[in-house]
C-alpha cells in the first residue's frame, strides 16, 4: 500500500476495480436465477396439485354468480384481442423500425433470443404438464403456464429493454400489462390462477436474465451501426 493516491497503488486500485465489477456482475444474476428456480419449484408444486385450493378459491371469487355479466364479456374480448399471435406483428414492426434506425440487426437478435427461449420453455412446460397429468379434476393443469400472460409481459418487456435498457420505472409497463391480462384471464375463466402465476415467474426470469446479460445495452451500442 502506498501513501499516494488514497493510500493504494495504481495496480491495487485496478485490481480492486476488477473485483468490484466482478462482484456486481455476479450480484445482478441473483434475481433471475432465484426467480427461475422458483418457477421450476412452483411448476412441480402445481403438478403435484399442492395449489388446487388456490385455483378453486380464486375461481369462486372471480365468479360469485353462475351467469356471465358485462365484466366477463369484456374480459373475454380483451383476452381474444391480446392473444399471443396478435402481439407478434406489432412487436416485430417496432423492432424492425428500431433496427433500421440504428442500422443494426442487434435488436432483432435480442428479440429472437429472448422470445425464442420463452416460447421453448412455455411450450415445453405445457407439453410436460399435459402429458403427465393423470386427472383434470378439480383443476386442469395442461395449460400451465398461461401463454397469454407470459406473451404480453415479455413483449412489452422486450420493447422496454430495447428502448430504455437502464430504466427502472419503465418496467412498470410490462408489470401493469401483465396484471391487466391476468385479471382478464381469471375473470373470463380462460386460465386458473396458478397458470397466470407461473407465466409471471417465467416472464420475470427471462427478462431479468436478459437485463443481467446486458442485452439491452448491447443492442443500443452505437458501434452496432458499424459492426452489427
Amino acid at each position: 500500500m502506498s501513501l499516494y493516491n488514497g493510500g493504494y497503488t495504481a495496480q491495487e486500485r485496478t485490481a480492486a476495480g476488477i473485483v468490484g465489477a466482478n462482484g456486481r456482475g455476479r450480484t445482478k444474476w441473483i434475481v433471475p436465477v432465484v426467480v427461475a428456480a422458483c418457477y421450476a419449484i412452483f411448476t412441480l408444486a402445481v403438478h403435484l396439485r399442492m395449489f388446487d385450493f388456490l385455483d378453486l378459491a380464486v375461481r369462486s371469487a372471480a365468479h360469485a354468480g353462475q351467469v356471465w355479466g358485462p365484466v366477463q364479456i369484456r374480459a373475454a374480448r380483451i383476452v381474444h384481442g391480446l392473444q399471443p399471435p396478435h402481439l407478434v406483428v406489432p412487436l416485430v414492426l417496432v423492432v424492425v423500425v428500431l433496427s433500421l434506425i440504428r442500422r443494426s440487426l442487434r435488436p432483432l437478435a435480442v428479440m429472437a433470443v429472448v422470445g425464442g427461449l420463452v416460447i421453448i420453455v412455455t411450450l415445453g412446460t405445457k407439453w410436460l404438464m399435459a402429458h403427465t397429468e393423470t386427472t383434470a379434476t378439480p383443476v386442469a393443469h395442461g395449460s400451465f403456464p398461461s401463454g397469454h400472460a407470459v406473451s404480453i409481459i415479455v413483449v412489452f418487456g422486450i420493447v422496454v429493454l430495447l428502448l430504455r435498457p437502464c430504466t427502472r420505472w419503465g418496467w412498470m409497463v410490462p408489470a401493469v400489462m401483465g396484471c391487466f391480462m391476468g385479471w382478464a384471464l381469471l375473470v373470463a375463466s380462460v386460465h386458473p390462477a396458478t397458470d397466470v402465476m407461473g407465466a409471471t415467474l417465467l416472464a420475470v426470469a427471462a427478462l431479468g436474465a436478459a437485463k443481467a446479460a446486458g442485452l439491452g445495452q448491447w443492442a443500443s451500442d452505437r458501434r452496432a451501426r458499424r459492426t452489427g
